[in-house]
């Protein structure tokens, strides 16, 4: 929760608030240790400045929780397809981007605003999944 915090300030999520509270939403819907884990740091590698694996890494998170957050942050230049594919065989990580995409359609359901892209990526994510079993 610290590093989340740290990393995600100043940032707002698509309703304006602290984009902590959609790292928390997010993890209030795991119940298992690591799974809160990745929960909270699902976005803190893409979107939180001078964080890496490596650095997480130094911080002592273990190697299940490394391999899921690496699964959930999407490279510079990847193709949503590929970021799809690549995360949907960690089933850490297709848990807590089912449960991500649904805040972020969620957050955009109280804007008024159509959630088509994240509706998309939550059936690119159930196809992906389908074809790693």
């Amino acid at each position: 929760m610290r590093i989340a915090v740290a990393a995600h300030e100043g940032q707002t999520d698509k309703t304006g608030r602290p984009y902590f509270e959609h790292c928390e939403r997010v993890a209030r819907l795991i119940s298992d240790e690591d799974g809160k884990i990745v929960a909270y740091l699902h976005d803190v590698v893409e979107k939180g400045a001078g964080w890496s694996i490596e650095r997480l890494r130094k911080e002592g998170f273990s190697s299940s929780v490394l391999s899921a957050v690496d699964a959930l942050t999407m490279r510079r230049d990847e193709p949503e397809i590929a970021f799809i594919d690549r995360l949907a065989v960690n089933p850490l990580a297709v848990s807590i981007k089912q449960i991500d995409i649904a805040d972020n359609i969620w957050q955009l359901g109280r804007k008024n605003v159509d959630p088509e892209k994240y509706c998309h990526a939550l059936q690119m994510l159930f196809r992906a999944t389908s074809r790693s079993q």
